[in-house]
């Protein structure tokens, strides 16, 4: 079976905006709200009968209200937005798939601001050349292709060609390697700072025709953290080994830690999650038995033979291509870890604070998810901070620690819990550590925020670019530059 090139990110949309005029109900600006009914920008506010569609956060931790969210129908539109909050001093940010871990997304993490909603830009264009360049609307949900795969192609940025984008003063423009060279570096990194991407180009990969993707529990080594050292040893060391794995494996370590509601026991769980771009047989015969050699038995199996959208599918949190955002109270934040990844010392401090340390107060996961390891297409020569205001280029692991659950409500002392699995996971550590921008912590100040997404380097050269671009600070949230 032949499957033609798709593109890293799926077209997912939503539905159309419906009514554009409005009666009795208002924002809570009404020189904002004029304005935008000049323009004609489509757009919602507090008394719309479908507001909490449009309004309700990801994280329902942070609920935000902005003062009006634009829906706009085309670039247009979005520039007419634009113009509209900065004539009337409030900040803007743009809402993609809806993802944002701080309620940034929702006009900047404030209220009263105004939030650009850019559902409508849902569609992927394949180019007719030859090129195979995909133009994908800046409201494409992104999410299970650019974090499952990142290892085997490399980054989402790393695709991009080129960005539509609209300017704080409401100009459309374009930035490429050719034009706008230095709004193209700081866009794939820091967009959020500089204007708003209702388009991007970007080079597609084949698609495999078979994809295995793999569920291994594991529990047993949750009975001792020197069980669970070992274990994670062992599948760092697979992984790093050349002649064992290529860049077709991917896969990350997750620990579940949690208070049963009914017993109030502390259950613990260990999976071993992934994905191996290539057919089942070649998986059997060959990397599942080499990649669990040394290990316990699994406790649980689970793997499956899958075409490249139902894998998809299979890896996204609701279990479609839909990524629909799933609301829940929590906190997150996250540790990026250098090659060669996890020594001892830091293994048995992450494991001692899970299995021995102090009661969670709320269930949680830890996600150690792999970027390095051999044939790795993310570290790659060249994709340095010259290449993008994206300066981490030799991760190992990125650690993702999320602390919530449906029915929990979320207690004061899970954020000093969560900080404190994070300190622990360092602790040891002999690699370079920072944080991944994309998995938000909202506990950080704006200094330690710019500190560890983009150090001292990145961050003048994004601030050069924002006096440039956005002198009135028009794209604002808490950490923004």
């Amino acid at each position: 079976m032949h499957i033609s090139p798709f593109l890293l990110v799926a077209a997912l949309g939503s539905s159309a905006f419906g009514k554009k005029t409005k009666g009795p109900c208002a924002c809570s600006n009404a020189a904002l709200e004029h304005c935008l009914k000049t323009k004609g920008v489509p757009y919602k506010v507090r008394c719309d009968s479908d507001w909490a569609e449009y309004s309700t956060t990801l994280n329902l931790r942070l609920p935000i209200t902005p003062a009006v969210i634009a829906v706009p129908d085309n670039t247009r539109h979005v520039s007419a937005a634009v113009v509209c909050a900065g004539r009337n001093g409030v900040k803007v940010q743009a809402k993609s798939g809806g993802h944002s871990y701080g309620s940034y997304s929702s006009g900047g993490g404030i209220d009263g601001q105004v939030e650009i909603d850019l559902r409508n830009f849902n569609k992927t264009v394949l180019s007719s050349d030859g090129t195979n360049i995909a133009e994908v609307g800046g409201g494409v949900r992104l999410g299970p292709m650019a974090t499952a795969f990142s290892r085997a192609w490399g980054l989402a940025l790393d695709h991009i060609v080129e960005l539509n984008v609209v300017l704080a003063n409401g100009t459309e423009t374009r930035a490429s390697p050719k034009k706008n060279a230095d709004l193209y570096w700081g866009l794939r990194g820091g967009a959020d700072s500089l204007g708003i991407v209702t388009s991007f180009f970007l080079k597609t990969n084949p698609a495999p025709e078979e994809v295995t993707n793999f569920n291994y529990q594991l529990n047993t080594i949750t009975e001792s953290v020197e069980k669970a050292v070992d274990a994670f040893t062992k599948l760092q060391n697979y992984i790093s080994n050349s002649t064992a794995v290529d860049r077709r494996l991917s896969f990350a370590l997750q620990t579940h830690v949690g208070p049963d509601p009914s017993t109030g026991a502390i259950g613990k769980m260990f999976l071993v999650t992934g994905t191996f771009l290539g057919g089942l047989a070649e998986y059997t015969a060959s990397i599942e038995p080499e990649m669990l050699r040394g290990l316990p038995a699994p406790t649980a199996r689970d793997v499956q033979s899958r075409d490249w959208t139902t894998s998809l599918a299979a890896l996204s949190p609701d279990g479609s291509l839909a990524g629909t955002p799933l609301h829940l109270a929590f906190f997150a934040n996250s540790v990026t870890i250098d090659a060669p990844g996890m020594n001892k010392a830091a293994l048995t401090s992450y494991f001692t604070y899970m299995f021995n340390g102090p009661a969670p107060p709320v269930p949680y996961i830890s996600s150690m998810e792999l970027w390095g390891g051999a044939d790795t297409q993310i570290n790659l020569p060249g994709k340095d901070a010259s290449f993008a205001a994206f300066p981490h280029r030799n991760i190992f692991w990125t650690a993702n620690n999320q602390a919530g659950a449906p029915g929990f409500p979320f207690p004061n002392e899970g954020i000093p819990f969560l900080n404190g699995l994070r300190d622990a996971l360092v602790k040891g550590l002999d690699v370079k550590t920072a944080a991944y921008q994309n998995l938000l912590d909202t506990s950080l100040t704006r200094d330690q925020a710019h500190a560890l997404y983009y150090g001292d380097a990145v961050l003048k050269r994004l601030q050069g670019l924002k006096a440039v671009y956005d002198s009135k600070n028009v794209f604002w949230n808490p950490q923004s530059v």
